[in-house]
């Protein structure tokens, strides 16, 4: 099964918030009891369920890239789940633009160059569920772990935080349960679909990086492992759709290293979306 080579990675905190999707495109478990996380695959999609939290969701990401070496070229890296908002009716199909970790206070740009079909919101990540609904945003216990670690494989145009609002002022936390996650998430299947399809597209328009002289230059010049070469190549992609033709000035910073290199380029990025 580990020899497919999947395009798409669906990332659920719980089995409920996975089991219509799993339903709909007929996902298999996978067999075995040494697997850290449950993991369901068929054709080009993975979907596996990490437990709560954000570490948890951390390391299925990680887990999950890793168990399928031959997945494709800039895969599609989604966490799909449920949410709190202050207004939005229960139910509700979001789509997070900005993504902040309350305890580390880092944030995260998923790029949306697509006409989106839901409302978009920034999103808060908290250690434990808040019902005071303090902010006009999403709150929810992975997203951040799952952004952090799914931009060292892929490009931010294909990673997104997809969230179905499973409580508000007027609902409490405490009324949810599976049969009601169920039935969301059922609900907005097609939705979600569509999404998929969207950046299908837009992931068969990104350039190949390892045809560019540059990526053949900076492999040349360091040791990469294959989890920092995915990180580089994940990098240059998003330079090349953020910056353009500008040049990357890598040897002005007189990295030492590929892990130094990383970093530089990973702060960069990140200064230019702050910048915006």
């Amino acid at each position: 099964m580990t020899e497919l080579s999947p395009s798409v990675f669906v990332f659920c905190a719980l089995a409920c918030e996975a089991r219509p999707l799993i339903q709909a495109r007929r996902l298999k478990k996978l067999p075995g009891k040494e697997h850290a996380f449950m993991v369901y695959a068929a054709d080009e999609m993975v979907l596996i369920i990490s437990g709560v939290g954000k570490l948890a969701m951390a390391g299925a990401v990680g887990y999950g890239l890793g168990l399928f070496p031959n997945h494709r070229r800039w895969p599609l890296l989604i966490n799909l789940g449920i949410a709190g908002h202050r207004d939005y009716p229960l139910g509700a199909l979001c789509l997070a633009h900005k993504i902040t970790d309350s305890e580390s206070g880092r944030c995260f740009f998923p790029q949306l160059p697509f006409a989106t079909f839901c409302p978009t919101l920034p999103l808060t990540t908290h250690a434990r569920s808040r019902v005071d609904y303090a902010d006009d945003c999403l709150y929810d216990m992975e997203a951040a772990g799952f952004y952090e670690m799914a931009v060292k494989f892929s490009s931010s145009e294909l990673i997104h935080v997809v969230k179905v609002v499973s409580d508000n002022a007027e609902n409490a936390i405490a009324n949810i349960n599976e049969a009601l996650v169920e039935s969301w998430m059922g609900e907005r299947l097609a939705a979600i679909e569509q999404l998929l399809i969207e950046l299908n597209r837009l992931r068969q328009m990104m350039p190949v990086v390892e045809d560019s002289p540059l990526y053949r230059q900076i492999a040349g010049q360091f040791h990469f492992s294959v989890t920092s070469d995915l990180r580089l190549k994940a990098l240059l992609q998003r330079w090349e759709l953020v910056m353009g033709g500008e040049a990357l000035a890598w040897r002005d910073a007189n990295p030492r290293n590929a892990k130094e290199l990383l970093v530089w380029m990973e702060n960069q990025l990140e200064s230019v979306k702050f910048s915006l």
